[in-house]
């Protein structure tokens, strides 16, 4: 079924006063305004403060890093979108279930192990009723260890992934571990501001109406029109 892609912009206006509220309660980031970035390939956009500064990057599936000024308590945020065809036919009431498949807690895991700076990864949270721009997504929380000029940095993330039409879509946000609280609302706000043109109609019949619901539809039974049958 054919995408029909709306932007709400009401909705982008309140998830920008969202991210500004945040920002008004963390008082390093009380002056901050947001930057709304959208990616040229697959046309997502994510919300965030303007004053954090996108890191540049040789992995194609990287679609956005940024970090906090001054790479303060070593806060950053990180966008991975993967081609991926599998399950690009799945119903979209199974969505949820497909990306739960794909991200089991392991995955969530390897995700992080596939970073040069990990060790120790350890998932403390998992939760599957959560959703990424159109996406039915899971959501986890994870413990590990940075390297960072010969020392280990105890951190903390939140992610959240999801399998949607043929592309894995992985995005976290991480601090220092016992810094983690005062960064957690405004990562969340991040995680929301993001969207993206949807693939799939939410009509069951793909149309913008259920036309099943119009009622009978009157058949000529011949074609002469002399008679007529409802069905």
């Amino acid at each position: 079924m054919s995408a029909c892609p709306t932007y709400n912009h009401n909705v982008m206006k309140n998830l920008i006063l969202t991210l500004a509220g945040v920002l008004a309660l963390t008082p390093t980031l009380a002056r901050a305004e947001v930057f709304v970035w959208q990616d040229p390939a697959y046309k997502m956009q994510v919300t965030f403060p303007d004053n954090w500064m996108r890191q540049g990057s040789f992995q194609p599936n990287l679609r956005l890093h940024v970090v906090a000024p001054q790479g303060a308590d070593h806060a950053a945020c990180r966008l991975f979108v993967n081609e991926d065809g599998r399950y690009r036919e799945t119903p979209p009431a199974m969505g949820l279930n497909v990306s739960a498949s794909v991200y089991n807690q392991a995955a969530f895991a390897q995700e992080f192990y596939n970073r040069n700076d990990t060790s120790n990864v350890y998932v403390s949270s998992y939760g599957t009723t959560n959703a990424i721009g159109p996406a039915g997504a899971v959501m986890a929380q994870l413990d590990f260890n940075k390297s960072w000029m010969g020392t280990n940095v105890p951190m903390h993330a939140i992610a959240i992934a999801a399998q949607y039409d043929g592309k894995r879509i992985f995005m976290t946000c991480e601090s220092m571990n016992r810094h983690f609280a005062k960064w957690e609302g405004l990562f969340r706000g991040i995680f929301q501001s993001v969207n993206f043109p949807g693939a799939y109609s939410i009509y069951p019949n793909g149309q913008y109406r259920r036309f099943q619901d119009d009622g009978g539809v009157i058949l000529p039974m011949n074609p002469r029109n002399d008679a007529v049958s409802v069905y």
